[in-house]
């Protein structure tokens, strides 16, 4: 109980997060999103960055982390946060890891040049709810709502892997256990039935294990 009373005190607070730590937190994520694909990324660099992370910016991976450093590094975990796990983690380690974690996937943005002609299409990544380039997050005044959704669920997937020692089954519906849970939370919240953000948290779990299970086919042992 706790550590879902902690969860929701980490969704009101990002639900009222003011539009400039929102920006901030985004160029931070973007920032290292970029050096994290460079194809000569500066390692040194890459952890600095890391290290000086806004809190928001922090908040956004904690979660995320503890259950993707594992299932990229089965010998690894962040228990302690991606911040820490980073001091002392391996150059490469860094950045396979900071690639996933910072950017929730991407989308194919084209750009008009004017006259009816567009830019070449370019993967934009998807940070904080938002895509450079589109539409989407961009006409709300603060954290997108449906980001924060985003985050309090997985941090409610954390809390029951904690509680019951099993990951929670699939299912937009209040008929699973964790399905229950995650009802329960948004009707004490007022917030709106969670079904879309069930359906965008299934399947941001889908896409990571998919990655992961190709990094794991180009990585050596």
């Amino acid at each position: 109980m706790s550590d879902i009373d902690r969860s929701i005190e980490i969704f009101l607070g990002a639900r009222g997060t003011p539009r400039t730590a929102f920006r901030q937190a985004y160029n931070q994520l973007r920032a290292i999103w970029e050096l994290a694909h460079d194809d000569d990324c500066p390692i040194g660099q890459l952890r600095a960055r890391i290290q000086s992370l806004s809190r928001e910016a922090v908040e956004y991976l904690y979660g995320r982390a503890r259950r993707v450093i594992a299932n990229l590094f089965p010998k690894q975990n962040a228990e302690a946060g991606f911040v820490e796990w980073a001091r002392n983690a391996t150059g490469e380690d860094l950045v396979i890891a900071t690639q996933v974690l910072s950017a929730e996937g991407g989308q194919l943005i084209s750009r008009s040049r004017g006259g009816g002609k567009r830019s070449a299409a370019r993967l934009e990544p998807r940070i904080l709810g938002r895509v450079s380039g589109s539409r989407e997050g961009a006409s709300v005044g603060g954290r997108p709502r449906h980001v924060a959704q985003g985050e309090l669920i997985r941090n409610l997937a954390l809390d029951w892997i904690r509680a019951t020692g099993c990951e929670p089954s699939p299912g937009r519906s209040d008929r699973s256990g964790f399905g229950d849970l995650v009802h329960s939370v948004f009707q004490w919240l007022d917030e709106p039935a969670p079904d879309q953000a069930l359906r965008r948290y299934w399947k941001e779990v889908e896409d990571a294990k998919a990655l992961s299970a190709k990094k794991a086919e180009k990585t050596p042992f």
